[in-house]
């Protein structure tokens, strides 16, 4: 695993950390009603992104692991668009506490954990993303006939068909992912639809939060098929 995508994925980890810290303390509007305290929570994220791009990166790590967690178990059922972005991140995340773990362990952590945790942290999103358009499609059709975007695409066609498949798109994209099977062309894809969700869902939905997954992708795209990935494995069968 080399350096400059591990540097890259740090560099994608901080950026959003700092951004949700701009967020927080300046558009403190969206968090109104929720259990979020702008002031602490961006003090939070401005030290795990310094930290991350220090040597403390771990302890960034764990701050990060900690915000993003309470995200998940107190904020997210209140989000259940926005918030599948940050659970991603909190799996992509925990490679930053593997040094400290290692440790912990006295053992060496296996070369393939960091890439099967930004597969899963990326692939999950995009599946959560897959089922919530297919279990609530007229929420999705909407949001879609709202932006100026997207209304001449439902215009155009019908959106209970246009949903059903961007659902069915994210959650196929995500079962590749999870597995690694055609990892490098499922990073480029995703890598793809974030780019364009961000100019179709722009702020708060997907910035800073893409980033972030973007920089995941990029990893993958980097360093391909780990020694437990669906790709591996049946390349050595075959």
């Amino acid at each position: 695993m080399s350096n400059r995508s591990l540097n890259v994925l740090y560099v994608g980890l901080s950026i959003t950390n700092l951004l949700w810290a701009v967020s927080l303390v300046f558009d403190p509007g969206q968090y109104v009603g929720k259990p979020v305290i702008p002031i602490l929570f961006a003090a939070i994220h401005i030290a795990a992104g310094l930290a991350i791009l220090s040597r403390y990166r771990v302890y960034g790590g764990w701050l990060s692991v900690a915000v993003l967690t309470y995200y998940w178990l107190f904020v997210k059922p209140r989000e259940p668009i926005a918030e599948p972005q940050s659970v991603g991140i909190l799996v992509i995340s925990l490679i930053l506490l593997l040094p400290h773990i290692s440790r912990l362990v006295n053992d060496n952590i296996p070369k393939w954990i960091p890439s099967i945790l930004v597969r899963l942290g990326l692939a999950y999103p995009f599946f959560e993303w897959g089922l919530d358009a297919i279990r609530n499609p007229n929420h999705f059709r909407i949001y879609l006939e709202a932006n100026p975007i997207t209304q001449p695409l439902t215009q155009a066609w019908d959106p209970r068909i246009l949903i059903l498949v961007l659902g069915l798109f994210e959650i196929s994209l995500a079962l590749l992912l999870a597995p690694g099977l055609l990892i490098r062309i499922d990073a480029l894809v995703a890598l793809g639809a974030l780019i364009m969700f961000g100019l179709v869902a722009r702020y708060p939905l997907a910035l800073p939060q893409d980033i972030a997954l973007g920089a995941a992708a990029i990893f993958l795209l980097s360093e391909g098929p780990d020694t437990i990935s669906a790709d591996y494995v049946l390349r050595r069968r075959f």
